[in-house]
């Protein structure tokens, strides 16, 4: 049986999105957002720079996310809660970024070039910004458990 460290990871790669919450100055917004990880198992989205969930996202910005499959029966259900933190993806970074993101979201090459954009779009000023979540503890749903609803704490980069 695999172990819940391993169930985190295949929750991460099997979704598509996720729900980002981020707070700033005692407001609090959450969003779906598409995203995309590395091998860190650190995800990445883009959106437009004023929209509410971005303009929270300050160096280092305290945020929230949950993973998990919507569709899937109760009796199937398995999910994550994580905290981490945010920061906007450095111009540098960009074309590593934004190749990772596209190649992740879009498995066909022909769709993938509908939506494909350049690292351009995401710099300078130009109204989208690629986004990048670390994550500092992750929590997954004990599923052996279910007389009450609870979570484990997993280690993404641990066998």
């Amino acid at each position: 049986m695999s172990s819940n460290n391993e169930k985190a990871r295949a929750i991460i790669r099997a979704n598509r999105y996720m729900s980002l919450a981020t707070s700033a100055g005692g407001e609090t917004w959450i969003a779906p957002v598409a995203y995309a990880y590395d091998e860190q198992f650190s995800l990445f989205w883009y959106s437009e720079k004023t929209a509410q969930h971005s303009r929270h996202i300050e160096i280092n910005a305290s945020v929230a996310v949950a993973i998990f499959n919507s569709q899937a029966s109760s009796d199937e259900v398995d999910g994550l809660q994580i905290a981490g933190r945010a920061s906007e993806v450095a111009p540098s970074e960009l074309p590593v970024i934004v190749e990772l993101y596209f190649r992740q979201s879009f498995t066909d090459e022909a769709t993938r070039a509908r939506w494909s954009k350049p690292a351009e779009c995401f710099m300078g000023d130009a109204p989208q910004r690629f986004y990048r979540f670390k994550p500092v503890s992750v929590f997954k749903c004990d599923t052996e458990c279910t007389s009450v609803d609870r979570r484990i704490l997993v280690d993404l980069k641990a066998d």
